[in-house]
């Protein structure tokens, strides 16, 4: 990875300059979209062969990967390394730690990160989305992520969700919401939008578009 950091640097494509590091909230590729007492989230867009600046993450975070990337990342007291993600990918990263990443690939770094300020608690007993779709993708002591594939005109069932939580649509799409004792909801979403959902949540979702619904749900515990 040194030669590659290297053959980086002499190409322009990785800064030699010393930066002292900032907040992830002052670093300009990161855009702060939504914050609660719970969350913030921020759409992070690197073009190719820029590079973020150096930036400490403070708390856990999720990252949701929005097309495929190869990245060069630099944590503080490591080697750079190769950072290659894979469209619609989820990963957990582990708070404190400072890095930059550079974009070594011809197309634009895009996801949307979830930094985890705090967690609300299980508000009641989940019941669980049986439907084919449904899948678990991670799972660990500060989050659970979910994700959901619908085909058009696919439903789940009705399902009941004891923790709060920050979706990621993955797909243009248009679905319809079912919870007991409300009105119907239609809802469409473009892909990299998001959505926070405070718990309990009783639902059933069906997809009436015409493209498949994609999404993936961090339930915070």
């Amino acid at each position: 990875m040194r030669l590659v950091a290297a053959a980086l640097s002499l190409a322009g494509l990785l800064p030699l300059t010393v930066q002292s590091p900032v907040p992830v909230a002052n670093e300009p590729r990161h855009h702060l979209k939504f914050e609660n007492q719970y969350v913030r989230v921020f759409d992070v867009i690197v073009l190719p062969g820029d590079a973020t600046l150096f930036h400490t993450h403070a708390s856990d975070y999720v990252f949701v990967t929005i097309g495929d990337a190869l990245l060069i990342n630099e944590v503080t007291g490591a080697e750079p390394a190769d950072l290659i993600l894979k469209n619609d990918e989820v990963r957990f990263s582990k708070g404190p730690f400072t890095h930059r990443v550079t974009n070594v690939a011809i197309t634009p770094f895009h996801n949307i990160t979830v930094e985890i300020l705090s967690t609300p608690g299980r508000a009641a007993a989940s019941t669980p989305d049986t439907s084919p779709g449904h899948s678990i993708v991670l799972d660990n002591d500060r989050v659970r992520v979910e994700r959901l594939i619908l085909e058009p005109g696919q439903s789940t069932n009705v399902h009941t969700h004891g923790l709060s939580a920050l979706s990621v649509f993955l797909a243009n799409s248009k679905v319809l919401v079912e919870s007991p004792g409300k009105k119907l909801e239609t809802i469409e979403y473009k892909r990299g939008d998001f959505r926070w959902r405070d718990a309990p949540v009783t639902h059933s979702l069906k997809n009436i578009g015409a493209t498949t619904f994609e999404a993936v749900g961090i339930d915070l515990k």
